[in-house]
């Protein structure tokens, strides 16, 4: 399964306010540390702010956080609000050899799920920390980038 680049938005997004939870993050802080830009910041945590992984507060002061703890924000949850919900085999015609295909489609894609309910931002974070590639790009100044999440992650 593919994910398409604003679900490694929402990703590096939602990990920035898990490093600065339980404050507020404004948009350009956030494109900062993340390298996405300001636009497409905005247009992810709007979607994430419908689902309450983000809540938003307005007014001169405000900004942005986690809508909850980062140890309740599963990668799952974050995938779902960006990538297909339904498994793309509903166009095929019955029979029961479209029967079985659809049946092993939507068996795989349920099962690409099932991984990703069990890492949330909190592993996440512990799994950056570590990782060499983030002392690399914290030492170069470089955003973190979607090649610098665990594997397992991604």
């Amino acid at each position: 399964m593919w994910l398409n680049q604003q679900t490694f938005d929402a990703i590096r997004i939602l990990l920035h306010l898990a490093e600065t939870h339980p404050a507020l993050s404004r948009a350009s802080a956030a494109a900062a540390a993340t390298g996405v830009t300001v636009m497409n910041v905005q247009k992810t945590v709007h979607a994430l702010g419908e689902t309450g992984l983000i809540e938003a507060v307005r007014g001169r002061n405000g900004g942005m956080r986690l809508g909850r703890a980062p140890d309740a924000i599963t990668l799952a949850a974050i995938v779902r609000v960006f990538e297909p919900k339904d498994c793309p085999v509903s166009f095929l015609p019955s029979g029961v050899a479209d029967a079985r295909i659809s049946a092993a489609l939507f068996k795989a894609h349920r099962g690409f799920f099932q991984p990703l309910e069990d890492v949330t931002l909190s592993a996440l974070m512990a799994d950056v920390r570590l990782s060499p590639a983030r002392d690399a790009s914290a030492a170069a100044g470089t955003a973190l980038r979607p090649a610098a999440l665990p594997s397992a992650a991604v």
